[in-house]
């Protein structure tokens, strides 16, 4: 039996080699494209981003669940990075099966090749439903439909997904339908400059968190370097690369701007050519049991304490239970306290100094009901500053 949470405590040091473009680091062969390898009994695989040689992988090379074999493990073949991966989150998750998800996390025998020189194709390849693209941890990226072919993070179909943007779906395989905040990667990403890398596309591009410059976000470009329809852009430091779109369809992926990998899903070669439109109808089908959190900004590097104000009139799957929570999350930040007085809920979190900045963060409760969990979401409730 796998554990369905743990608290993660890593200390590791991590370079993120930096130098200037076209100078790799000392040792570091090119294998192809944007990749270089550090070869040695682990070898190590550096991408170039804009003007730094980064090691993406290792931060996440590692075995969450205990079972003896790292969640990512990474090699290469002529023409393909490859990727081999449990898809198992390395962050807390909500325990699954509860009220809104009636599956449990499993751990799967992922293996994906990214073409090591990806290139703009002349046609858009459309997103088949299941993977379309890994973060760096190894789990995966759905498109944004749910199994119906409705918008899943918005309107009536909206699917209940944890405080870290990701649910299982029927045979276990947990995945993110939209920007996953916790994702470390393995850089902070404070909103001041072009968000560091999150995982790729079966194209081979890579994905970008959300911020373009400071204070800028990608989404919110206009003009020439306006994303496209894919979520994607070129810039010269960077080439042609996706970007996050947090509370904005395709919220990931908008379509392969490059020539996707068959491999990597089967459904690829059938899912034809064009970008993917958005289909949100009616209202959200969360129940909104959760109608206020306060305040809506919180500092991080330090304890902080928020109140979660609930409405149990708004219950559509059973009622509310009147006790405290077993466990409160917002973001990657797991309640270091709960308490409660009548509606309200209190919980206080400790802010990592690193924290991501200017996201919207979703938050999640759960409750023991007679050995079940009943859960309880609220998106885009809290956000962090500095």
């Amino acid at each position: 039996m796998l554990p369905m949470r743990w608290c993660l405590v890593i200390v590791l040091a991590l370079t993120p080699f930096p130098a200037q473009a076209g100078e790799p680091p000392a040792g570091a062969q090119p294998i192809g494209g944007r990749w270089f390898v550090q070869r040695g009994d682990r070898p190590v695989y550096l991408f170039r981003d804009a003007d730094r040689f980064v090691d993406l992988f290792s931060y996440h090379m590692r075995d969450s669940n205990d079972d003896g074999i790292d969640e990512v493990r990474v090699r290469y073949e002529p023409g393909f990075l490859v990727i081999e991966s449990q898809g198992y989150p390395n962050h807390p998750t909500a325990i699954f099966p509860n009220s809104g998800n009636p599956n449990a996390i499993r751990v799967q025998e992922f293996t994906f090749r990214l073409p090591i020189e990806p290139q703009v194709a002349k046609e858009i390849t459309r997103l088949p439903m299941g993977p379309i693209g890994t973060a760096l941890n190894g789990v995966v990226f759905f498109n944004p439909f749910e199994q119906g072919g409705m918008n899943a993070v918005e309107g009536y179909s909206e699917v209940w997904l944890d405080s870290c943007c990701g649910h299982p779906q029927q045979t276990g395989v947990y995945h993110y339908h939209k920007y996953p905040t916790c994702v470390k990667s393995p850089f902070a990403d404070d909103g001041k400059r072009h968000s560091p890398i999150i995982g790729f596309a079966f194209d081979g591009f890579p994905i970008h968190g959300p911020y373009e410059a400071d204070g800028v976000m990608a989404r919110d470009i206009e003009g020439e370097q306006a994303l496209d329809v894919c979520n994607g852009h070129a810039d010269p430091d960077r080439g042609y690369h996706y970007h996050v779109t947090p509370e904005r369809f395709p919220y990931v992926l908008g379509g392969y701007r490059g020539t996707p990998e068959p491999a990597n899903n089967r459904g690829i070669a059938r899912s034809g050519t064009g970008p993917i439109a958005d289909n949100t109808r009616g209202e959200s089908g969360i129940e909104q049991v959760v109608s206020e959190v306060r305040p809506g900004t919180v500092a991080r590097g330090g304890r902080r304490t928020v109140s979660i104000v609930l409405d149990p009139r708004h219950a559509t799957r059973g009622p509310v239970p009147t006790e405290k929570p077993s466990w409160v999350q917002i973001g990657p930040y797991e309640a270091a306290a709960i308490a409660r007085t009548g509606n309200t809920v209190t919980a206080e979190f400790e802010i990592s100094p690193d924290a991501a900045l200017g996201v919207l963060l979703d938050c999640h409760l759960e409750f023991d009901v007679n050995g079940r969990t009943r859960a309880l979401k609220r998106n885009a409730v809290v956000r962090i500053v500095e």
